[in-house]
Parts: C-alpha cells; sequence; structure tokens
C-alpha cells in the first residue's frame, strides 16, 4: 500500500528551462554582492560550492550549512551574507517565473493523491532554501497544497542522487521506503528512489540532468554514468494518473 507520494519539482510538476532559470538566478544573485565580490567570481563559486555540496555525508550538517561552509571557504565573505540572499529571493527571484509553468496534470495528480489520504512530499535536490522553493511552486500552480514536507536545503542532509536522500525522507516521514512513489523525470536524480527500496515512476522524456554538470566527486561522476534499474516512463502525468488509478493507488 502506496502512503506518500513524493514528487520532483522542476521537469516534473514545473515546466522549465532550468538552463535559462539558472543563468538569470546566478546573474540576479551576484548583482547583491558586487559591492564585494566580482560577478564572474560570485556565479562561478556557486556553481562549484553547489556541485561540491552534492556528496554531503556529515551527520547533522544541512544541506545549507554544507554549501555555506564550502563557499565561505573559497570567498571572503559579508557577514550578511544570508541576509543579502534572503532579499534576493524575496524582490527578484519572482521575476524569474518567465522561466517556468505548470505541467499539464500536476495539480490533478496531486489533489488525488490527497483525496486517498497520501502524505504529499516535494522531492527536489535540495539546493534552494523554502522560499525559492515554494515560489517556484507557485509557478507550477500548486504552491497551495498542504505538504507534508519539502526538502529543501535548510531541513535536508542528504541529496539526490543519493538512497541515503530517499531514506532520509522515509524517516521524516515515518512510513517505510516501500510505502512511498517517487515520482520524476531524470533516471539518475530521481531514479535513486528505488535504490531506497522506494517505486519509482518516470515520466516525459528522458533529458539529461542539468546537476551533472556540477558534479566534483568520483563517487557521483559514477552515480551519473552507471545504468540503473529499469524504471516505467510515462508520457506525462496525466498517463501516470490514469495508470495509478486503474491500480487503485489512487
Amino acid at each position: 500500500m502506496i502512503k506518500a507520494l513524493l514528487c520532483d519539482l522542476d521537469g516534473t510538476l514545473l515546466n522549465i528551462d532550468f538552463a535559462g532559470f539558472m543563468k538569470d538566478y546566478l546573474e540576479g544573485a551576484a548583482r547583491y554582492f558586487e559591492d564585494c565580490i566580482p560577478p564572474e567570481v560570485f556565479q562561478r563559486q556557486v556553481l562549484v560550492s553547489t556541485g561540491a555540496i552534492l556528496a554531503n555525508d556529515q551527520p547533522g550538517r544541512t544541506m545549507l550549512q554544507a554549501f555555506m561552509d564550502h563557499f565561505s571557504q573559497a570567498l571572503t565573505l559579508p557577514p550578511d551574507t544570508l541576509e543579502r540572499f534572503q532579499k534576493y529571493y524575496e524582490t527578484d527571484f519572482p521575476k524569474l517565473e518567465r522561466w517556468g509553468g505548470p505541467v499539464p496534470g500536476a495539480r490533478e495528480l496531486l489533489e488525488a493523491a490527497l483525496e486517498r489520504g497520501l502524505d504529499l512530499v516535494i522531492a527536489t535536490a535540495p539546493l534552494f532554501p523554502e522560499m525559492p522553493v515554494r515560489e517556484r511552486l507557485r509557478w507550477a500552480g500548486v504552491d497551495d497544497l498542504p505538504y507534508r514536507l519539502i526538502t529543501s536545503s535548510e531541513v535536508m542532509t542528504r541529496s539526490k542522487p543519493f538512497p541515503a536522500y530517499y531514506e532520509e525522507i522515509a524517516e521524516r516521514l515515518g512510513v517505510p521506503p516501500q510505502q512511498c512513489l517517487m515520482v520524476g523525470d531524470e533516471t539518475v536524480m530521481d531514479g535513486a528512489a528505488a535504490r531506497a527500496g522506494m517505486r519509482v515512476a518516470l515520466v516525459g522524456s528522458d533529458r539529461p540532468s542539468f546537476t551533472n554538470r556540477m558534479v566534483a566527486s568520483t563517487e557521483l561522476e559514477r552515480l551519473f554514468t552507471e545504468t540503473g534499474p529499469d524504471l516505467p516512463r510515462y508520457p506525462g502525468l496525466n498517463e501516470l494518473l490514469d495508470r495509478l488509478r486503474a491500480e487503485g493507488v489512487l
């Protein structure tokens, strides 16, 4: 019996041009630090530090703490660094909405899960704080739903594509991995849930992950290149919803 529905955000619930989004994101955030860090240096280090923390496995250290640890070791940061990021998320980040929009069937899938009493989880790679994650949920038209968990950088201590990320989610929910269904679009990032014992359903076309451009460890490179389990893939969320209804899952 499935008790929790986990959904990836970018490319699954949100139709997004992630390359364009990241370009504007980095340029916009850099402007909030241009008085003390050259923009090109800031942008490059954000990507390097993000890639470096994907393999964070220090017990109790959140992904946000891991990012700040790595970021501050590479650059001399102003004491109000977090406040500057927060101000950017509050003021300029919403302007990036032009890069994203709803995916057909996303709201219907989530509402069907709620009707069956399932826990809803936004299982996005925990590389952003909750505020910009919720903003992207707004672009997807699903920001008003009662999520049990949003895997933001302030909360999570592990990341995709490690199975430990999915095990951490299951532990936080108090639900065995075998009773969780993970829905995503990326074979490596989202398919890793199968290694944690979860059921996985992939939707849309199989595209290379933007994240694999930032990998900074041999273990991560292996995860992005090795052949994983054969997972079912559906044309879209509407087709997946039809399948889950036919099975009695939703």
